[in-house]
């Protein structure tokens, strides 16, 4: 599941690379270019918060941080273990504050 994550956010990170050339016409919509842009930013936040509660989580004196084996490893990212779990909440979590604002930029 974690290659999955991180292959379909690279791919969407590369697409946008490629669709912001100023003589490519990939994306000629402006709302989608937004949508598109609120999924990365969804992407972020759902990493940046499973880093975050690994980090908290080391603050016990037996234990320490490690970026490979608390975050990076491929064991924690299966349906149903502690870091998928936490993407998906964070993930959906963010693009509904990102929605909102957006919304809220409108009026």
């Amino acid at each position: 599941m974690y290659w999955v994550i991180i292959l379909s956010f690279f791919s969407l990170l590369i697409f946008m690379m490629m669709a912001s050339n100023p003589n490519n016409k990939l994306i000629t919509n402006k709302n989608t270019k937004r949508h598109l842009l609120d999924l990365l930013t969804a992407y972020v936040g759902g990493f940046l918060f499973v880093v975050t509660v690994r980090l908290f989580e080391s603050g016990a004196p037996d234990s320490s941080f490690d970026l490979f084996y608390d975050v990076l490893n491929g064991r924690f990212w299966r349906i149903g273990r502690d870091n998928f779990e936490d993407f998906i909440f964070a993930f959906i979590i963010t693009y509904i504050i990102v929605f909102i604002r957006n919304q809220y930029k409108k009026t």
